[in-house]
């Protein structure tokens, strides 16, 4: 239903074999570049009735929140988890990496730094099993609460990554260690499945 804009949708199955629909080249990514990711590009289309498996626009609706529920929800479980990495990598090489006689751990900026990430990660982590009970008890699950928790893992895990290159110095901006890599993966999950800014925007609709 037209009249209707975005609350009028329904959803259909689209072969990408019919005629009109071609596919672009694969996107080259700054991160996630192994989530293989392009444009699909639709010239007068012609999609068959049949194809239509939702046509009610409001439960066309319902399922696209549906949607959008279980992948944010499932961005937060992922990213609390990369923001952990990066603090263990981070809290590894500390004390491993020597510097003024002793492992830099041991140098006071970097203990504060540490000890930051990890009441962040911890911070993440527990709004990830928090979100992931509420939504197993009370299905279809909390679309604001899973764009909360998406919001916070992603930004939580940029911080993370970017302090973590810092403690690396030098090291972390070569390709001989992974921090580099969670760093640009970790920047592309805050676009990914929606941009955080448009995010809230759509979270705080729902409130």
């Amino acid at each position: 239903d037209p009249s209707l804009g975005m609350n009028g949708t329904g959803i259909a199955i689209v072969p990408l074999d019919l005629p009109g629909v071609t596919k672009g080249k694969p996107l080259n990514k700054v991160g996630q570049r192994p989530l293989n990711q392009g444009e699909i590009y639709f010239e007068e289309v012609l999609l068959p009735k049949s194809h239509m498996f939702i046509a009610d626009p409001a439960m066309g609706t319902f399922m696209g929140q549906n949607i959008l529920t279980g992948a944010n929800s499932g961005m937060c479980f992922l990213f609390s988890g990369l923001a952990q990495a990066c603090y263990d990598e981070a809290l590894r090489y500390a004390k491993e990496r020597v510097q003024g006689g002793v492992p830099i751990f041991e140098h006071k900026n970097i203990k504060l730094k540490l000890f930051d990430m990890f009441v962040k990660c911890e911070a993440a982590r527990a709004y990830a099993r928090r979100l992931s009970r509420y939504n197993v008890l009370n299905q279809p699950g909390s679309l604001p609460h899973a764009i909360a928790g998406k919001i916070l893992s992603t930004e939580t895990a940029f911080q993370v990554a970017s302090e973590a290159i810092s403690i690396f110095g030098g090291n972390g901006l070569s390709k001989e260690y992974p921090i580099e890599k969670m760093f640009r993966d970790a920047r592309a999950s805050m676009i990914e499945d929606g941009e955080n800014s448009a995010l809230a925007l759509k979270g705080a609709s729902l409130l």
